[in-house]
């Protein structure tokens, strides 16, 4: 799956002085030629048992095997393990909560991973934090929910 459409410097929030762990940065944006997914995190996800799964779309691009994981974000990396030998593939639990926690992480943020490296040997993640700074309409919601996923269901802003 490529990406139908790169946040640009205005969606990301850039400001060319202002680079680091923040998720504001030249880094926050992604490359644009890469596969990703993304979640729009949960109470499950940041609190107890603190549980990320991965989107099914997702499951070909990544390891069939339990391998390390490293997350980056900004000018930080974070390393635990991806759980990708079972039936139900997820990043380990205590290494996604200690990103969670430091990264402050709230129900209905959004994280949107972009697969940088995927092998039998190690799997990395850059990561996009999009902060829920509102409340959104239940009908943008659900388009949201439904679209987006594709370059023919993008949602254009």
């Amino acid at each position: 799956m490529s990406l139908p459409t790169v946040l640009n410097k205005e969606v990301c929030g850039v400001d060319e002085g202002n680079e680091g762990g923040d998720g504001v940065g030249v880094e926050c944006c992604l490359s644009g030629n890469k596969d990703f997914f993304d979640v729009i995190l949960t109470k499950s996800h940041i609190t107890r048992p603190h549980c990320l799964r991965m989107p099914t779309h997702i499951l070909p691009k990544l390891p069939g095997v339990t391998v390390r994981l490293v997350l980056r974000h900004g000018d930080k990396q974070w390393e635990t393990m991806y759980v990708g030998g079972n039936n139900r593939p997820r990043f380990d639990c205590g290494g996604w909560k200690t990103f969670v926690d430091d990264n402050n992480l709230a129900e209905g943020d959004a994280c949107i991973f972009e697969v940088m490296e995927s092998s039998t040997q190690i799997l990395r993640l850059d990561v996009v934090i999009l902060r829920n700074t509102m409340d959104l309409p239940p009908a943008l919601v659900s388009k949201i929910q439904s679209h987006g996923k594709t370059p023919e269901t993008a949602i254009e802003i």
